[in-house]
């Protein structure tokens, strides 16, 4: 087993949609000044548009800041922007973490979803949200009434994670050792039933 040190920390770092993403605007920009002698303009002020995307992600990604960071206390997701205050989730009120990517590969995207729970009751608060609506579909579907219990009254906090570099085996593992009654969703949950969080759990931290 690995030494824990209590927490695992997500940076934002070159992930391979961010160096695609970069790649595909500079050649945007490179083919606008190539082409930017045809009569009439073929790529007119593509520079402009993409210039200010394409700084934006490489800043991000040469930042290392935080994005995510789990420790003995809860999740805190931390935001793009570094003087926005960032969200705290304290494990008393995490039910479960979601981790999914999507997307082909040249365009993959990744969120991280806090699940939480809430002090009031849904049916006293009804919503008409669509991630309400798609939360009680799916919880329609289910069979097992302990987890449909645990997720009816539920809110939920997302971070992009497209621009993170993030091990979902070792976001796995801490977790289970942080908070071993949370739940495991989408990628991450496939990675614990795999056990392949298994090989790097983590010794709980003294």
């Amino acid at each position: 087993m690995g030494q824990f040190n209590g927490s695992y920390v997500v940076r934002y770092g070159w992930t391979r949609t961010g160096v695609l993403s970069v790649m595909v605007m500079v050649l945007l920009i490179g083919a606008e000044g190539f082409l930017s002698h045809t009569e009439p303009p073929v790529m007119d002020h593509v520079d402009l548009v993409f210039s200010p995307f394409a700084v934006w992600i490489a800043a991000v990604c040469f930042s290392h800041r935080k994005s995510v960071e789990v420790d003995r206390q809860g999740i805190t997701l931390y935001r793009f922007l570094p003087f926005r205050r960032p969200e705290f989730v304290a494990w008393s009120e995490v039910v479960a973490v979601n981790w999914s990517v999507e997307g082909p590969p040249w365009r993959r995207g990744s969120d991280l979803e806090v699940y939480r729970r809430t002090p009031w009751q849904t049916a006293a608060c009804p919503s008409t949200s669509p991630r309400r609506e798609a939360l009680d579909a799916c919880l329609a579907t289910q069979d097992d009434p302990d987890f449909v219990a645990a997720f009816r009254n539920t809110t939920r906090s997302r971070r992009s994670t497209t621009l993170s570099r993030i091990d979902p085996v070792c976001l796995a593992a801490a977790i289970a050792c942080l908070a071993p009654d949370v739940r495991h969703l989408g990628d991450l949950g496939d990675v614990a039933l795999d056990g392949q969080a298994v090989g790097h759990q983590f010794e709980a931290p003294s």
